[in-house]
């Protein structure tokens, strides 16, 4: 299982990469948030920013389990201009982080070492990042999403048409099956010849040399 797990995880990689990151697909505002994994690993990454990055956090406060305040505040950049990003692509208001949890309710649903309070341990980075590029293809590309349902045309017997994300993005027309998307042929990519190291071979000599006598 977790040999499969991983040619799988790595496939889902390949159909990402050829899929989504050459159709050019305009993230606009990216929801970010923490998955918290126990590793069998000292220490983390460092921590890198992006240059041009905005940041703002949504931060909740509790009471018997019911939120009784939620404040916003700016980490990176400035309110004005995260504010002027939001309008320029219809993204709301305000700071808030609702896609990310629902996609990350998703990851914890489908990877247990991912589950808040619980006790499975990844033994490899390599097993985790496999399946999060396994369960995240079938996100985009399986996965109907209410938010992203249009009106069905006129005459049509469903009063909704879902839309997958990748739907959504222009990257296909219709939604793709679990199978499908394993069975998705990824291009090899295109040949280069090697560079020939050393000196040229003899053969490839003579030409010249019959020419020049």
């Amino acid at each position: 299982m977790a040999a499969w797990l991983t040619r799988a995880g790595q496939h889902c990689q390949r159909v990402h990469q050829h899929v989504v990151q050459q159709g050019r697909v305009d993230l606009q505002p990216v929801q970010a948030d923490e998955l918290w994994v126990k590793l069998v690993r000292r220490g983390r990454p460092r921590l890198v920013l992006e240059p041009g990055l905005y940041l703002g956090q949504v931060g909740r406060w509790y009471v018997q389990r019911q939120v009784v305040s939620v404040k916003q505040r700016v980490l990176r950049g400035t309110a004005e201009a995260i504010a002027a990003v939001l309008a320029a692509t219809h993204s709301g208001t305000a700071i808030q982080t609702a896609y990310i949890e629902r996609l990350n309710a998703t990851f914890r649903s489908a990877l247990a070492a991912l589950v808040r309070r619980g006790r499975a341990i990844v033994h490899t980075e390599a097993a985790l990042t496999a399946g999060m590029w396994l369960v995240g293809c079938g996100y985009n590309f399986c996965g109907l999403h209410q938010r992203l349902r249009l009106t069905a045309p006129p005459g049509a017997p469903w009063k909704w048409q879902g839309r997958t994300s990748a739907m959504a993005a222009g990257l296909t027309h219709h939604r793709w099956t679990r199978l499908a998307l394993l069975r998705y042929q990824v291009p090899l990519p295109a040949w280069v010849t090697p560079k020939r190291r050393g000196r040229p071979p003899k053969r490839a000599l003579q030409p010249a040399m019959a020419v020049a006598a």
